[in-house]
C-alpha cells in the first residue's frame, strides 16, 4: 500500500500499533479509537510526535452515541480485553483477567464518522475490538465497501456473549466481496485474519 493511505484502527490500546502505521504511512492519515481513557491516554502519549495521527476517545460500535462497556482488569492493571459485549467463555480461558465493572463509553458508526469528517476511502480497517467487529462493519455498509483492506480479530468460541463466530464472520465478508489474503488462528479462542476486497486493484 502507498504511504499516502488512510488507516482507521479501532481498538489501539496501547498505541504500539498506531505508531508504526503512522510511521508506516507517514504521508497519510491515521485515524484512532480507543474508548477506555487510561488506555486511550497511553496510546496518544506514544504517537504524540506523530502530525498524521487523529485520535477518538470513543468506540466504534454499531450505532451512534454511548453504551456500556463491560471493563476489563487484570492484577489491578486496566486491560485490552473490555467490550461492548458481555463477556462469557473468556471468563474460562482466561481467569486472570475479570469483569468487575462497567463504564459508559462514547460510540459512532464508521459511517456516520466517515460522513462528518468527509473520508470517502480507507486503505487499511483494523479492527480489534473483542467481538465486536461484525456488528462494527454490517452497520457501515458504505465504509466497508471503500476499504480496501480488513485486518480483524476473530472468534473461534462464544469468548462474548453472543458474539458472531468466524465461520459466519466469513461468510458475511465473502458476501460483501472479501476474500482471505491470510489467516492466523493459533488460539482456541481467537484469532485475526486479512481479507481483501476485490473491488480494488491490487
Amino acid at each position: 500500500m502507498n504511504r499516502d493511505g488512510v488507516v482507521v484502527e479501532a481498538g489501539m490500546y496501547n498505541g504500539q500499533d498506531t505508531a508504526f502505521f503512522c510511521h508506516h504511512f507517514q504521508y497519510g492519515k491515521v485515524y484512532g479509537f480507543e474508548p477506555v481513557p487510561s488506555i486511550f491516554n497511553e496510546a496518544k502519549s506514544r504517537v504524540a510526535h506523530y502530525p498524521n495521527a487523529f485520535l477518538y476517545e470513543k468506540g466504534l460500535a454499531e450505532t451512534t452515541g454511548t453504551k456500556t462497556m463491560f471493563f476489563s482488569d487484570k492484577e489491578g492493571s486496566d486491560w485490552g480485553s473490555s467490550s461492548i459485549l458481555k463477556p462469557k467463555d473468556h471468563l474460562v480461558s482466561h481467569p486472570e483477567i475479570t469483569f468487575n465493572k462497567s463504564i459508559e463509553i462514547q460510540t459512532t458508526t464508521v459511517d456516520d464518522w466517515a460522513s462528518e469528517n468527509n473520508v470517502q476511502k480507507i486503505d487499511l480497517m483494523w479492527l480489534d475490538t473483542q467481538g465486536a467487529e461484525p456488528l462494527i462493519l454490517a452497520a457501515s455498509p458504505k465504509s466497508l465497501a471503500n476499504t480496501r483492506y480488513l485486518y480483524s480479530e476473530v472468534s473461534l468460541i462464544e469468548t462474548y456473549d453472543g458474539v458472531m463466530m468466524y465461520p459466519e464472520f466469513k461468510v458475511f465478508l465473502e458476501n460483501n466481496n472479501f476474500e482471505m489474503v491470510r489467516e492466523d488462528l493459533p488460539w482456541e479462542d481467537m484469532g485475526n485474519v486479512l481479507y481483501r476486497n476485490k473491488n480494488f486493484d491490487t
